[in-house]
């Protein structure tokens, strides 16, 4: 029994690494098989619009999920009950969409958006918040040991809502008709293939609860890591906020372009890190600090050799594989783009750390660095892309991706000696 038992584990491991690759996958270039239909059905304008609106709605889905993920996903004993992620993730999702539109009502006005950018911006919003609420399943079924679903329902979920998305704007050319069918689709298959889960596998596990674990207080418990993600995701697209506001939607669109590869960095990265969360965190709550240090630093040279690998692609074939992609000549942008694979390289290391930190349950100690480089990064994006344009914006990028990478793993290196001297 105990054999079968074991195997039943394997086998849902191994289905867990190819699902989790493939949704991630596919999340991750979401934005890019979008980008390539509508650089071709539609013009540069719209190309840079669209790039504006998911940049935003992405900032603010960091405050839907709350930055819950790893640690619903650690919660091994668990401490809390899927009930109070539940009721949490409610109210999150609420004060997400509350607050990117008055952040939308702020930026339209402050940059004189039309109506159909305002209207492209708020729905794509909408169409993001839908990724919060399968979160919170999607931790629980990890926590359970099913990664493996979670990573089903996220591939053919988002390989769905692509499709939608992308035939609309191939036939309508109407970016805010097509972000508008796209929502309303992808949290159409949410809500059925939830229903389907419970029925064929019984999730999420629902663990009774003590009175004291409350939403609020796992809100409390977890707001460190939430600000650690929305400055994180701030502090990435802060040159973005800095060409909208002194360059043209075309320079947005090409800067977008130019930026996506360092999404495949984090990508090859999470494909190694993500479905290692459960079992790192059971070795460290077993006390097992040699193989919890060591499973970490075997992730950061794994990072190290994806990035150099990516630098030397972008450096030889970006511009005109890129420029392929969006039908649109990048020869100029070489420099650029080496300089934002290499920042996406400190960037996965930056979260790397953050997991780590996070397990060892030392997340309130995230949010002063976080802090710091997001105001170095409001106050120096916009002069450095006012002078130097999106070669300004790529440099303010990478030097806040590198001073967040150097800082955490001081931290993470702190945290382990005071642990052990504990």
């Amino acid at each position: 029994m105990e054999q079968t038992d074991t195997r039943t584990e394997e086998a849902h491991l191994r289905s867990a690494y190819i699902w989790n690759t493939a949704g991630s996958m596919l999340n991750a270039f979401q934005s890019v098989l979008m980008l390539m239909i509508i650089t071709r059905a539609c013009d540069l304008t719209t190309a840079g619009v669209f790039t504006l609106a998911y940049a935003n709605a992405n900032l603010f889905l960091t405050m839907g999920s709350y930055g819950m993920r790893n640690f619903e996903a650690s919660d091994v004993r668990p401490r809390f009950g899927f009930r109070a992620y539940g009721r949490s993730r409610v109210l999150t999702g609420l004060a997400m969409v509350a607050c990117s539109w008055l952040w939308l009502a702020w930026s339209a006005t402050a940059n004189a958006y039309p109506l159909d950018k305002t209207l492209a911006v708020a729905l794509m919003t909408l169409m993001k918040g839908t990724d919060t609420f399968e979160d919170v399943f999607d931790g629980n079924f990890q926590q359970s040991g099913r990664l493996d679903v979670a990573g089903k329902q996220m591939t053919l979920r988002v390989a769905s809502t692509i499709v939608v998305f992308c035939a609309i704007i191939a036939i309508t050319h109407n970016l805010v008709l097509a972000t508008g069918v796209g929502f309303a689709w992808t949290l159409g298959f949410l809500l059925v293939s939830l229903a389907v889960i419970r029925r064929r596998h019984s999730l999420p596990q629902i663990h009774p609860e003590a009175p004291e674990q409350s939403a609020l207080r796992l809100l409390r418990e977890c707001l460190p890591l939430f600000l650690s993600a929305f400055l994180l995701f701030y502090v990435g697209n802060a040159p973005k906020y800095a060409i909208d506001g002194a360059l043209s939607d075309a320079d947005q669109a090409i800067y977008g372009f130019i930026a996506m590869p360092v999404f495949v960095v984090g990508l090859l990265a999470q494909f190694v890190y993500m479905p290692m969360v459960q079992p790192v965190s059971a070795m460290w709550d077993q006390g097992n600090r040699k193989g919890f240090t060591g499973a970490f630093m075997r992730q950061v040279g794994v990072i190290l050799a994806i990035t150099t690998a990516c630098v030397i692609g972008a450096a030889v074939a970006g511009p005109p594989v890129l420029g392929m992609l969006y039908h649109t000549n990048l020869d100029g942008w070489r420099l650029e783009l080496c300089i934002l694979v290499l920042g996406g390289g400190f960037l996965a290391l930056a979260q790397l750390f953050t997991m780590g930190i996070t397990i060892m349950r030392r997340q309130h100690l995230l949010t002063p660095g976080y802090i710091i480089v997001a105001i170095a990064a409001w106050a120096a994006s916009v002069p450095l892309v006012g002078a130097f344009g999106i070669r300004g914006a790529s440099v303010c990028y990478i030097a806040c991706m590198v001073v967040l990478a150097l800082w955490f793993a001081l931290l993470f290196a702190w945290c382990l000696r005071s642990n052990a001297s504990e």
